[in-house]
């Protein structure tokens, strides 16, 4: 029996879950809310979301009859749902799940569930670019966990990571597939649904977010991802938005390679993506993988290097390179284990360096007139690219996360970059902290953007 399996069966023989707080009920949420309720050992007790038919869906999708639910109080036998996530923060919680996509409302409830002694895993990718070494630091001093979810890309990247180089081995380039056609960047919410091929019913029975589903297709999320990434583990992107080769596995492990031994890279040590989408703009590759996560691996063992393609791992014969990977990852259904291990181990399945090691940018997706509002990732004004933060912060770049509700000062072309020059500041709990963030780290972008009274 595995070690996380005996310790979540010894506390339901204990009749002592782990009580788990979730804020934000749609997909990810959900579908964390229907794992919880078939394992052992760990209990979803409160939901916190504006919504509350996706609210009750999700405690019953944990295993608790409607007529249980209640809206004040909760308890062993009485589940809470309420509308104000800032309740949970207040509530007996063993580990508080954050779901809600939305870095403001991360913003809130993150830091106050630390505070109060919850661990969190946190599921909105977007706050964690934006805060992620701001939250690390103050779960750092309450003792607490903070965690990105098992089962998205960017944990599941940092299990291989850390599989590999514990046994000693040199990560070359560490990334994730994806699936951009040309025209995918400029793309509008209206229209991911069908790009998808989703059906109207599984969208509405699943609750779809259409602007999360957007920010797949422009290629914002993969780049949000892969940032969460690289301030997990110290990689940078190799340049701006990263190479993103058309590529298959086979070819992986010879394109992530210095450029002196044929591939594309300045340095090692990278994160990087790898696009399904052919060459030509509209076939697929073969052998690629959209949703899979993947590691080039070298090593100086000449034992090893002749090992690696011995157990039929992709490699390159000019580098020496090899390619660990994982052809799937299930989002939500994995999250309960990262859960398990802050309440029970007291570790995170993949968490921030206090100091960021990359930013995402905001760049126009059309020509923007000034006046503009922008909308965020995945809407029609902005997508996002991965940065080295130095480069971010000197050149005053716009965090994606922050280019949202705020207005463009002056016209902006379409894929420049945005700075904060460029818009109204904002004066929202992300702005706030972001500001804090930038002070404590030294990465202060902006004459001026200091924290606001």
């Amino acid at each position: 029996m595995g070690y996380l399996l005996r310790l979540l069966n010894e506390r339901e023989r204990e009749g002592r879950p782990i009580k788990v707080g979730l804020v934000g009920a749609g997909r990810f949420g959900t579908t964390v809310a229907a794992t919880l309720g078939q394992m052992p050992g760990a209990r979803l007790v409160a939901v916190a979301d504006l919504d509350t038919v996706r609210g009750t869906a999700a405690l019953e999708a944990a295993g608790w009859k409607r007529d249980a639910i209640v809206t004040s109080g909760a308890g062993d036998d009485r589940p809470l749902l309420t509308d104000d996530a800032t309740v949970l923060t207040s509530l007996p919680l063993d580990v508080l799940v954050e779901a809600t996509g939305q870095p403001n409302v991360a913003a809130q409830v993150i830091p106050a569930a630390l505070r109060s002694g919850q661990h969190v895993v946190n599921v909105d990718v977007e706050a964690d670019v934006l805060l992620g070494a701001y939250f690390r630091r103050e779960a750092d001093a309450a003792g607490r966990v903070y965690s990105l979810a098992d089962g998205d890309q960017p944990a599941c990247i940092v299990r291989l990571v850390d599989w590999a180089a514990s046994l000693g081995y040199r990560v070359v380039a560490c990334g994730r597939g994806t699936k951009r056609f040309p025209y995918d960047r400029a793309g509008i919410p209206e229209e991911a649904f069908a790009r998808f091929g989703f059906s109207d019913d599984l969208v509405e029975r699943r609750r779809f977010n259409p602007q999360m589903y957007n920010s797949f297709r422009d290629g914002s999320k993969a780049q949000i991802e892969m940032t969460a990434v690289a301030n997990a583990l110290g990689m940078p992107p190799d340049r701006r938005g990263m190479h993103e080769p058309s590529t298959g596995l086979e070819r992986l492990p010879s394109l992530m390679a210095l450029r002196g031994n044929g591939g594309l890279l300045e340095q090692e040590g990278v994160v990087d993506l790898a696009n399904t989408v052919d060459t030509d703009g509209g076939s697929i590759i073969p052998d690629a993988q959209a949703n899979g996560v993947w590691a080039v691996l070298a090593t100086a063992s000449p034992i090893l290097r002749e090992d690696l393609p011995f157990f039929e791992l992709p490699g390159s014969a000019t580098s020496g390179h090899a390619l660990l990977y994982r052809p799937y990852h299930m989002p939500g259904v994995e999250t309960p284990r990262s859960i398990a291990e802050a309440a029970l181990l007291g570790i995170a399945t993949a968490s921030p360096l206090p100091r960021p090691t990359a930013d995402v940018i905001a760049c126009a997706k059309v020509d923007l007139p000034a006046g503009t509002r922008l909308d965020g990732s995945g809407g029609k004004t902005v997508y996002g690219l991965i940065e080295r933060v130095q480069i971010a912060a000197a050149e005053r770049c716009l965090p994606l996360g922050l280019a949202s509700g705020v207005t463009l000062r002056r016209p902006i072309a379409a894929d420049q970059p945005l700075t904060y020059d460029d818009v109204e500041p904002g004066s929202t709990p992300a702005w706030r902290l972001r500001a804090l963030q930038d002070q404590a780290t030294g990465h202060v972008p902006t004459i001026g953007h200091q924290v606001r009274p």
